[in-house]
């Protein structure tokens, strides 16, 4: 049986997504950052191109002359907002910003810098290196300009994400060492983390990041659990403070608390539990410390909210999943190839 333990990076990044629908408790975003309103969509069924995704989430759309072959808009809302590009049948979206240099010639002056991206849907795209900084380029159906940003379909997956996760340096990897308490090798995720574990030992591991007082968080930790009590899976719970604009510093609080007790069943037995009143007031001199190296993790994997989940695969790509998984077996059986 693998083992899954340590999470290597290889660089990040940062691609600001959509609210297709909240399943996230969302890192704060400064006014400079772009992105569609985090509101939860209505029940009912699911629309089925980008656009009324967009506006499911809660954002209004405010439309603009069409450039080089696709419409141009603005979903905006709650002082968020997200520039974006689509063809007329809104099969996908580009949330980014128009380049008026012809795509071709701009692929020319990249030179060794681009590497080409699959084409999707007939868009070409590259990735392209400016020393230690990356971005993303898609050509525009004339041709005649790209646009610097990300792609997501109409049910809110980020394609950009999939097209770069082999690129070397685009996304984090993932590299697992053996079980049975073996010391993580020096600049591992691992060693840096400081997380709770619970699940059997030999089942598919999984790291999840979490936020002590985030409802989705603890939403997810509720559909988990069965599966991680029948053997099926074993999380390492890494906690988190991304809420305290909400809560008055509530959340600094709790995951304090939460990396105050031993990195075992029992940190998160106590969160989940309700048993962190005894050291909310009282953290350990090591918590502090121990958040914090949380805290750059995750920024290192260019987390966007919790609960985000990280696993390795069998032939060694990064497993990833933003916010609350969606149907439960289908997380573990891909959790588990």
């Amino acid at each position: 049986m693998r083992s899954r333990t340590s999470l290597y990076l290889a660089g990040s990044l940062l691609l600001a997504a959509p609210a297709m629908a909240q399943t996230q408790c969302a890192v704060p975003s400064s006014p400079a950052q772009t992105s569609a309103p985090q509101k939860t969509a209505p029940l009912g069924p699911q629309p089925t191109d980008a656009i009324q995704r967009l506006v499911q989430a809660g954002s209004e759309i405010l439309w603009a002359e069409p450039q080089h072959g696709l419409q141009t808009g603005v979903a905006h809302g709650d002082n968020q907002l997200l520039v974006f590009f689509t063809p007329e049948n809104h099969s996908f979206i580009i949330g980014g910003t128009l380049i008026p240099v012809p795509y071709d010639r701009l692929h020319e002056l990249m030179g060794k810098r681009a590497t080409d991206l699959e084409v999707w849907h007939g868009t070409r795209g590259m990735f392209v290196r400016n020393g230690d900084r990356f971005q993303v380029v898609y050509a525009t159906p004339d041709g005649q300009a790209a646009i610097a940003g990300t792609v997501w379909d109409t049910a809110g997956k980020n394609i950009t994400r999939q097209q770069i996760r082999y690129i070397p340096g685009a996304v984090p990897t993932v590299r697992i060492d053996v079980p049975g308490g073996g010391k993580a090798p020096a600049g591992s995720l691992s060693e840096q983390i400081y997380a709770g574990v619970v699940g059997q030992k030999g089942a598919p591991e999984v790291i999840m990041f979490i936020d002590p007082r985030c409802t989705f968080s603890i939403r997810a930790m509720q559909l988990l659990q069965p599966a991680v009590d029948s053997g099926k899976l074993r999380l390492r719970v890494v906690p988190l403070s991304l809420l305290d604009y909400e809560d008055g510093g509530a959340s600094t609080r709790y995951a304090k608390a939460m990396t105050s007790l031993p990195a075992d069943a029992s940190m998160v037995q106590a969160w989940t539990s309700g048993g962190l009143s005894n050291v909310l007031d009282q953290p350990s001199p090591e918590a502090q410390s121990r958040l914090d190296a949380n805290m750059a993790a995750a920024k290192a994997v260019s987390l966007t909210g919790t609960p985000t989940f990280f696993w390795k695969h069998h032939d060694g790509s990064l497993g990833r999943l933003d916010g609350v998984p969606p149907d439960l077996n289908k997380f573990l059986t891909d959790v588990s190839q």
